[in-house]
């Protein structure tokens, strides 16, 4: 072996090392040394034994740091939530008025108040204020305009209140919007999806209540 070898240059110098075997020259010694360091490292940590509370501790500091990231999830959603809420809230058209209220019940035909889901053979009664400058009941039954109010003759208005009863004939889900605006509203198209999008496009306001008539 020559000065300065390295465990590359003589295999048996890590054998002999692990075996506890004392160096052949001076030469492996002083190749030896480096190793003898770290192994003496090794030996002082495994010497070091965990606290008795590790698994404890190891624990909490997870709970804690699941807490914090739980926390940023939570403040994250929140201010996106306030950032979307500020945009409908600056995107709403300033000309457009507030909805004024709208009533539905259910009659029998004895004129008292049906409780729960309607029936066939019922009446469906709408009532709204209608001090806005233009403002208009319509009923839908599933994307269908099935009423008109003003419009149609069931139609009726007293002062500020505007009124539609509508015998139930047809069994289905059935939608009353009450439209309210400070400007002409469009007919529409006669559906749900067409008069909603045509009436908020001019500015109008919505307000919705639907049930549910039943055979």
């Amino acid at each position: 072996m020559t000065a300065g070898a390295s465990p590359d240059e003589d295999p048996g110098l890590i054998e002999r090392l692990d075996a506890g075997e004392p160096a052949r020259s001076p030469e492996e010694a002083a190749a030896r040394a480096p190793y003898e360091r770290l192994l003496a490292r090794i030996r002082d940590l495994d010497d070091i034994a965990p606290p008795g509370d590790w698994e404890d501790e190891t624990v909490a500091r997870w709970s804690r740091a699941r807490r914090r990231r739980r926390l940023g999830v939570v403040l994250g959603g929140a201010a996106a939530a306030g950032a979307a809420l500020a945009a409908v809230l600056l995107l709403r058209p300033c000309a457009a008025p507030t909805p004024t209220g709208l009533e539905v019940t259910v009659l029998d035909p004895s004129g008292s108040i049906r409780r729960g889901d309607a029936a066939v053979g019922q009446l469906l009664r709408a009532r709204a204020s209608a001090d806005q400058a233009y403002v208009e009941l319509r009923v839908y039954l599933g994307t269908r305009r099935v009423a008109r109010c003003p419009g149609d003759p069931a139609c009726r208005r007293d002062g500020s209140v505007l009124e539609l009863d509508w015998k139930l004939v047809e069994a289905g889900t059935y939608q009353v919007i009450l439209l309210s605006s400070l400007s002409d509203i469009p007919a529409g198209q006669g559906t749900l999806e067409g008069d909603v999008l045509d009436a908020r496009d001019s500015g109008a306001s919505t307000e919705t209540r639907s049930f549910t008539v039943t055979p």
